[in-house]
């Protein structure tokens, strides 16, 4: 699965984010791509991923910097 969040305002963002995160959870999915672009959200991503109860941990795709594989928990 992938999100794409770059250019949402970061509220927007941010319940973007929760929201598809659960529901990739619910499916089973190993990870999620999450493409921020290199602006407030990516600042924002890391507390984002470290606060979600779904979320394991995340690292950044290579060759794009404002995009994250977010791994989810089983």
């Amino acid at each position: 699965m992938k999100l794409d969040l770059h250019g949402l305002p970061i509220h927007s963002a941010w319940n973007v984010f929760n929201s598809k995160i659960q529901d990739a959870y619910y499916e089973k999915l190993k990870y999620v791509v999450v493409v921020t672009g290199q602006g407030a959200i990516m600042k924002e991503f890391p507390v984002w991923v470290s606060n979600h109860p779904h979320a394991k941990s995340f690292s950044s795709t290579p060759h794009n910097p404002g995009s994250f594989k977010v791994f989810l928990r089983k």
